[in-house]
């Protein structure tokens, strides 16, 4: 089950090399609980439009489970410091077009006063 999950959400990310499915027991044993953990960027991709991608692994992994007579979850870790990591480089464009807009100020009110000076001269 676990080489299963791996094949298709591999095949699905951009960095199929930071890939790791941990694989563990429910507390009443009734289950396997398999943890998807990917790239900050790679979880959308994973989790699809309104979350259709990981239903569809979700629904797979649930007919496999079923023809093998078992039960299976599996769940999307996503952690603290890739949710920050993900905030931080969606938001480092729109710092940049600050510091952009900081500049080309800074450089037009350069140009102004040159062209007084010389309009003094």
């Amino acid at each position: 089950m676990k080489q299963l999950i791996e094949y298709i959400v591999s095949n699905i990310v951009n960095h199929p090399e930071s890939v790791v499915i941990t694989e563990e027991q429910t507390e009443d044993k009734e289950a396997t609980k398999y943890l998807i953990k990917v790239d900050p960027e790679d979880v959308g991709r994973v989790i699809g439009k309104e979350g259709k991608v990981i239903k569809a692994i979700r629904q797979i992994v649930r007919i496999a489970a079923i023809q093998k007579g078992t039960r299976a979850i599996v769940d999307l870790v996503e952690d603290e410091n890739s949710k920050e990591e993900a905030v931080e480089e969606k938001e480092a464009p729109a710092v940049l077009e600050e510091e952009k807009e900081k500049a080309l100020e800074e450089v037009s009110e350069e140009i102004e006063e040159k062209k007084e000076e010389k309009s003094k001269e």
